[in-house]
């Protein structure tokens, strides 16, 4: 399904990592999606904190993080008129609704994850057990609003999958509660970091911050790796190849002329840097106004975070009664004719 298709009247559901100020890599991969997607839609999204826990262990950073990546999304357009944002551990009937959901879970599911490998390899000190469980508490953050889509792109299918295979155990078991949500495949790139090797990324360090000093942001952008094969400002370039001319793609709509200078070696690629640095300042210089307006003001964000939270506990609670009657939780009368006495 494309992004395109969902833009119907429907419940879409996505969650982000409190990693702190935005970068590059979030809005093209994922906040321009959300940005887009809550016209004509009923949006939730989601501040995971809960999640960041897996690998955070710092109280004031997850605080700090999850403040800036609000404050970022909703200076980058997020209308908390037309979307809920709200912070994941203010409606805690998420944990609860993970548990309930892992009773159905075999072990082999969780520890075949993408997620749980990854991180096994970069944090082997700290392979805790909400890293194993991870994607129940995801399958939870979506089931509980019974939502219908999940903007993901293409890498996160398994995991969109694997939410779909636990709501689908948990139905049968119990009885059809929850909606097997559909992944709506959106055509945002995966963005290269400034090393130009591995995906951008808060924890690799590799990142060009949106709302960062305008001089750090020309230093992200300049440091960026390029096409290693071209040594000399006479040697052809690979556009194709090379990041910051990916990047191009994406401001402006003469990427193909600048990707021409580098095949011929009329540009550098300090040239492109530079032109890409001062297009990025260009595109978010609205942006970085109204991040400082709304951060003038004391408590909006917290306003917007809990004012969504609020809107969303009807809806939290009722699921989680449903799922407490299905399952034989709570008070009931007293056992039909003929059932045995406790």
């Amino acid at each position: 399904m494309s992004a395109t298709a969902a833009r119907t009247p429907a419940r879409v559901f996505s969650g982000v990592q409190p990693s702190g100020l935005p970068h590059l890599g979030n809005y093209l991969g994922a906040f321009r999606n959300y940005i887009a997607m809550q016209e004509g839609n009923d949006e939730i999204i989601c501040i995971v904190d809960y999640h960041a826990l897996t690998s955070t262990h710092d109280a004031e950073l997850i605080r700090r993080n999850t403040y800036e990546m609000a404050l970022g999304l909703l200076a980058l357009g997020l209308d908390p008129d037309k979307a809920v944002l709200f912070r994941q551990s203010d409606r805690p009937e998420h944990a609860e609704l993970a548990y309930l959901l892992s009773t159905v879970v075999p072990v082999s599911w969780v520890e075949r994850t993408p997620s749980f490998k990854e991180k096994k390899r970069t944090q082997p000190d700290d392979v805790n057990h909400a890293l194993l469980t991870y994607p129940v508490l995801q399958t939870a953050d979506i089931a509980i609003y019974k939502c219908r889509y999940v903007p993901v792109g293409k890498d996160q299918a398994a995991h969109l999958e694997l939410a779909r295979e636990i709501i689908r155990a948990w139905n049968v078991r119990y009885g059809a509660v929850f909606v097997e949500p559909e992944a709506v495949f959106t055509d945002s790139p995966i963005v290269k970091g400034t090393d130009g090797i591995q995906k951008m990324s808060k924890s690799l360090g590799n990142v060009v911050e949106i709302f960062a000093p305008e001089e750090v942001i020309r230093k992200q952008i300049t440091s960026m790796v390029t096409d290693t094969q071209r040594i000399l400002r006479t040697d052809p370039g690979r556009p194709e190849i090379c990041n910051v001319c990916q990047l191009h793609r994406f401001f402006g709509d003469d990427y193909e002329t600048i990707w021409e200078g580098e095949r011929t070696a009329r540009t550098g690629c300090v040239d492109t840097k530079r032109l890409l640095a001062d297009r990025v300042l260009g595109a978010f210089s609205e942006a970085r106004d109204r991040r400082a307006e709304l951060a003038a003001r004391p408590g909006y964000v917290e306003e917007v975070l809990r004012a969504g939270a609020e809107r969303l506990a009807p809806m939290a609670r009722e699921t989680l009664r449903e799922t407490h009657e299905r399952m034989g939780l709570g008070g009931s009368e007293a056992p039909a004719a003929g059932a045995p006495a406790s």
